[in-house]
């Protein structure tokens, strides 16, 4: 017959090692960041801009700065420029250009939507920086929270995003919730 005391000692043992290891549904940071990238391979962070193709008219005074911006694009191979008619003012130095911009198969990759006249790009897309850490709070049981820095990287047609002046960072800081699920474990809920 085993003693009391010895029963009572490897019961705490073990608790104490069920309690020292952890149970799966603490959350660590490698695995919030773990997660976290998973979910931005299927999930893209980035920024978009409406872009004109098609035949589209420019001042050359007024729109030097679009003009240039379409110039660089035709260099990168994203789109083909055509000049098809030059209108010059009476009695003015400004003259009217229509062009004709066609998108090329490079753009492909940028071009999320698509109308007659209009084209939705990426400006910017966000990376995750897994240098930057992540500060992670559990929520509950079978939830919590990590915030990560996410760097942003321009893409060649960022000349077309809309100029913000309060937004001067090469980062931003962003909050996933996450979710226990007993079959898959941690996962990113949104």
């Amino acid at each position: 017959m085993v003693p009391i005391y010895y029963r009572y000692t490897s019961l705490l043992f073990i608790a104490f090692l069920w309690a020292a290891c952890g149970h799966e549904k603490s959350i660590s940071d490698r695995v919030a960041l773990g997660e976290i990238a998973h979910y931005i391979e299927s999930n893209p962070v980035y920024e978009t801009a409406e872009m004109d193709y098609g035949e589209i008219k420019l001042s050359q005074r007024s729109d030097t700065d679009l003009l240039a911006a379409y110039e660089r694009l035709e260099k990168g191979g994203y789109i083909t420029l055509e000049r098809l008619k030059e209108r010059k003012k009476f009695l003015s130095k400004d003259s009217t250009f229509v062009y004709l911009v066609k998108l090329t198969d490079m753009s492909i990759p940028f071009v999320l939507q698509k109308t007659d006249k209009k084209v939705t790009v990426k400006t910017f897309e966000y990376t995750l920086d897994e240098d930057g850490g992540v500060l992670v709070e559990q929520t509950g049981k079978n939830r919590a929270k990590a915030t990560v820095t996410l760097r942003k990287a321009e893409t060649d047609f960022a000349d077309f995003a809309k100029k913000d002046p309060d937004n001067n960072a090469s980062f931003t800081k962003k909050t996933y919730s996450l979710r226990f699920n007993g079959d898959a474990g941690w996962e990113v809920t949104k």
